[in-house]
């Protein structure tokens, strides 16, 4: 029988769970309720642990070692570059690496790393890695409120890892991907070149900029807004307010894109993924392709099974196939 695993990704707005079995995924997306998780996290431990398991029974989660992605206000996640040392060495040098960081203590942080592949630019004398943070505290919070739902965390990655393990999964196919996350507050650029991130960039815009302009048109709240843009209700995706603000989203990804080609003068993009919620909303997705020169890939592509749920549970879905 097929090993199945299990990836969540919690976001500000909703949860998403990956089931992965054999090598065929299964993506469940949730909207969560207001003031139960926001940007830094689980507000509401207790009520985030009872809702996490109703949704457990509810979805027959399968048992076994789950995964969870951590976003960048939670887990910082870079490449560095550090001599050659032992192991007990870079365990102590790792946490200086993060001293923009890191406040207090530097033993109330975890520290990991992923050693990269060499390549033909690097010192011979240096080690590449994949290097992360993030506080204790945090991570043993995350792994009670699983616990006390009946789920085992096996695994805490950032999600930048989980694009990673995306990357690496794929034997044949290109060796850069462009990550576009149209997160509910903020959305977030991803560049991946074989195991190592090549740049970032976070905009201060996102599917809840959208909701604010929604409800100010409409004189509701942004939560009910936000089911407007949904299900676009009275033509939510042609009001002029959504317009312009996705209209402003494209044109800050082709700024970063500009700036990475520049950058990077070999890079060989086939095109860019866009992630997450936003993904599904037409004028957004539209208001990119006629910005961006590059084609919009389908990242059902990257996860067999997943469908049109593919865009939203991609962080799920990478720390998922970090148990392969």
């Amino acid at each position: 029988m097929a090993k199945i695993r299990l990836g969540f990704d919690i976001g500000s707005n909703s949860l998403k769970i990956a089931i992965l079995r054999g090598d065929q995924f299964r993506v469940e997306e949730i909207r969560l309720p207001e003031n139960l998780v926001d940007e830094g996290g689980v507000i509401l431990p207790h009520a985030f642990t009872e809702y996490l398991r109703q949704l457990k029974k509810e979805l027959s989660l399968p048992k076994g070692a789950a995964a969870l992605a951590l976003p960048p206000s939670q887990a910082i996640c870079r490449l560095v570059t550090m001599p050659r040392m032992t192991t007990s060495q870079l365990m102590m040098n790792l946490p200086y690496e993060f001293s923009d960081f890191i406040q207090g203590e530097a033993e109330q942080y975890f520290c990991d790393y992923a050693v990269c592949a060499p390549t033909e630019e690097d010192d011979e004398k240096a080690i590449p890695m994949m290097a992360a943070v993030a506080a204790k505290s945090r991570l043993a919070s995350y792994v009670q409120m699983f616990a006390q739902a009946g789920i085992r965390l096996g695994t805490i990655l950032p999600q930048e890892m989980a694009l990673i393990n995306i990357a690496k999964s794929r034997s044949v196919g290109p060796e850069e991907y462009f990550f576009v996350d149209l997160g509910h507050q903020y959305t977030r650029i991803t560049a991946i070149w074989r195991d190592r991130v090549h740049a970032t960039r976070q905009i201060p815009i996102g599917g809840r900029s959208i909701d604010l302009a929604l409800a100010q048109e409409t004189g509701v709240d942004a939560f009910l807004a936000g089911s407007y843009k949904l299900s676009d209700y009275q033509g939510a995706h042609s009001d002029p307010a959504l317009v312009d603000l996705c209209d402003r989203i494209a044109v800050e990804i082709l700024k970063v894109l500009n700036f990475y080609q520049f950058t990077y003068r070999n890079s060989s993009l086939e095109g860019i993924y866009l992630a997450g919620g936003g993904a599904a909303l037409p004028t957004l997705r539209q208001a990119i392709q006629n910005t961006v020169s590059l084609p919009l890939l389908d990242p059902a592509e990257l996860l067999p099974g997943a469908g049109d749920a593919a865009a939203t549970g991609i962080f799920a879905a990478g720390v998922a196939m970090g148990g392969k």
